[in-house]
């Protein structure tokens, strides 16, 4: 980095910056000693650029930890640097299909505040004034000087170069440059992207240390998504629509993806609206007798309800669901099998119950080529409503570290 040729000295003092706020930002507590080893630069290097940081009040410093100083070989007690929590906050958006999620985040993400809100309405107009009513009131409670933006995450193939919605199931959406309309209304930086990718990049962001180079993310609501995420970057390909693995096809001349109009994809064998179908179908017919008296007059009963009934042991629903997650594990294996990622996080709300991710993990397994059966690891994720917020939040504390 430092040695350089054809590199400004202001030129390779910024990217020894960046490269340092990055190894602190994920490795913290660390000293400067480790930066340095880490990073193949020089202690004076280090010492004068996180001195620059502290004096900014980006950076903190602390004495290392009793239990980290006994275990090591004595000395003087090292200095541990890590992130001020309160130099920056961001804000996050999910615009997700059942609601709109939103945070308030300090410069490690922890959440200031959050809220959730009624799904966005498909008018275009009417959702932008009814999200920037929303974001007025969450953004009065911190410093405004000290807002670095906000990231925006909505399902659909989003640019996340100008945050344009190029397709949406919100088809009054399609075109609309969202960040920029945004950041007209709220007078700040916005980051759009599509929403299960900004997921994505929230775990890499906060939980980066734990994860692999290599991950890929399987989202399961309404719609069925897998972004990959590689070397620290979100891969979202020439389209926008990197992940989409929702409309696949898995059952050729199967039922009708209510969002893609074709026959027998993913979506419309698994997704939640799919899941919905076939156990409103049962009642019609008098089946799934512990569902129906669980739905209380519902004709379509919503995925809550249904996972109580699947608990609950109504075998009918019990049926229903073990075909969906069969065919989501095939996806998953499908997946595995072409890009081979080190991790898989699997994140949706119908994995909270035991039964269905043992059900995903064998019909995975059962696809698995070669070594993906041995060393893959498929990890499932608690289910979050902010998770999406979150990580949107995430890209705008991302790209600060890369200023």
């Amino acid at each position: 980095m430092e040695g350089k040729k054809g590199r400004s000295l202001p030129e390779v003092r910024r990217r020894n910056r960046i490269c340092i706020k990055e190894l602190i930002y994920r490795k913290a507590p660390i000293t400067r000693t480790e930066v340095a080893e880490e990073l193949g630069l020089t202690l004076p290097t280090i010492t004068t650029s996180v001195a620059q940081m502290l004096e900014e009040g980006l950076l903190l410093e602390e004495p290392m930890s009793d239990a980290a100083y006994q275990a090591g070989a004595g000395g003087r007690r090292p200095l541990m640097l890590r992130f001020n929590p309160d130099a920056g906050y961001a804000a996050g958006i999910e615009l997700g299909p059942y609601e709109t999620s939103i945070v308030l985040t300090d410069l490690v993400g922890q959440p200031v505040a959050q809220q959730l809100f009624p799904q966005a309405s498909d008018d275009y107009a009417e959702m932008l004034e009814n999200l920037s009513g929303c974001m007025a009131s969450l953004l009065e409670q911190v410093p405004r000087e000290k807002l670095l933006g906000i990231g925006l995450g909505t399902p659909g193939f989003v640019s996340r170069e100008d945050g344009t919605i190029r397709a949406s199931f919100r088809s009054g959406w399609n075109g609309k440059n969202i960040a920029a309309d945004l950041r007209e209304r709220t007078g700040l930086l916005v980051l759009a992207d599509n929403n299960v990718r900004m997921r994505a990049l929230g775990q890499e962001m906060f939980h980066g240390g734990s994860l692999p180079d290599l991950f890929a993310y399987f989202f399961i609501s309404k719609g069925i998504a897998c972004p990959l995420m590689i070397g620290g970057n979100i891969l979202s390909g020439s389209t926008s629509g990197a992940g989409e693995i929702g409309h696949m096809v898995i059952q050729p001349g199967g039922p009708i993806c209510p969002t893609c109009g074709r026959r027998g994809c993913l979506e419309a064998l698994t997704g939640e609206t799919a899941i919905r179908r076939e156990c409103a179908m049962l009642m019609k017919f008098g089946r799934a007798p512990i569902l129906q008296a669980m739905a209380d007059g519902q004709q379509e009963p919503d995925i809550k309800t249904i996972l109580r009934a699947q608990q609950a042991g109504d075998e009918d629903v019990r049926e229903v669901m073990e075909k969906a997650v069969g065919y989501l594990g095939m996806a998953l294996a499908n997946v595995v099998n072409l890009i081979s990622p080190a991790q898989v996080l699997v994140d949706g709300y119908i994995m909270q119950l035991a039964e269905n991710r043992e059900w995903l993990l064998a019909a995975a397994r059962k696809h698995f080529y070669g070594l993906n059966a041995r060393e893959v690891q498929i990890r499932f994720l608690p289910f979050d409503h902010y998770g999406g917020a979150l990580g949107a939040a995430g890209s705008v504390i991302e790209l600060m570290l890369n200023e």
